[in-house]
């Protein structure tokens, strides 16, 4: 009987199973297959927008204080999901990452991100943008990876003169993720407006000023982030290690 932002239903579907496979975008597929109902059916369809990312039932919006609105939301066009806002610049980011859940042994490491839990996996090594690395109370250095992508860069600073640094990072990525869970590099930026470098810069000083316990995301940056996962390497040693020390208690 209440709005729900789509992230919120996206996670909903997930804990009561409704979906067995969710991709690598789940919560962008929720908002374009309700973006798409809506466009396509009007009134009849089933659910209505009350704000942006928000969406409720229809039957109950004669019961509620809503009202219906009309805004770029990404929709389902030949199958695929097609986001009206092309000149978006930020497409996905991760917050407060954890070094130690990198295996920094490859020239270029697997940088592993979910949009949700039960969300396929997506690698984020080649992707580009800007960058933080914090130590334990505060930002240390920020950087632009473009002509070397995440993975590069981030490789870099675990043997140069901030090697000892930092233990976590944040980053701000220019690809979209596509929902086979790819990085979308043929992505070409047809416009950059005044909008688009506030939306970066607001993003970025958020991060590196405010409390993390109380962070706030930067403008419409709702849906964009991507939750950290450990290195699978590290999970196979861990086992390797249980399985040698219960064959030496033997």
């Amino acid at each position: 009987k209440k709005q729900l932002h789509y992230t919120e239903i996206a996670e909903i579907i997930a804990e009561r199973g409704y979906r067995k496979s969710l991709g690598a975008t789940p919560q962008d597929t929720v908002s374009a297959n309700l973006t798409t109902d809506i466009n396509t059916k009007k009134e009849k369809s089933i659910f209505a927008k009350t704000a942006k990312g928000y969406y409720i039932l229809r039957k109950f919006l004669n019961q509620s204080d809503y009202n219906v609105v009309d805004d770029n939301e990404p929709e389902i066009v030949d199958n695929k999901i097609v986001t009206k806002d092309n000149h978006k610049i930020i497409n996905a980011f991760g917050i407060y990452w954890n070094r130690n859940l990198v295996d920094w042994k490859t020239s270029k490491p697997d940088l592993l991100g979910i949009q949700q839990i039960g969300a396929s996996e997506v690698n984020f090594k080649d992707q580009i943008g800007i960058y933080l690395l914090l130590d334990s109370r505060e930002t240390i250095y920020v950087g632009q990876a473009i002509e070397q992508p995440f993975g590069k860069r981030l490789k870099d600073h675990t043997t140069d003169r901030l090697a000892g640094r930092w233990d976590r990072f944040s980053w701000f990525g220019f690809y979209p993720v596509t929902e086979d869970a790819k990085l979308n590099l043929d992505l070409k930026f047809k416009e950059f407006t005044i909008q688009n470098l506030g939306d970066i810069l607001e993003a970025i000083l958020i991060e590196s000023i405010e409390p993390r316990q109380n962070r706030k995301q930067g403008n419409s940056f709702v849906g964009l982030e991507y939750l950290q996962k450990e290195a699978p390497e590290f999970k196979k040693n861990r086992a390797k290690q249980m399985f040698q020390e219960l064959t030496d208690k033997l």
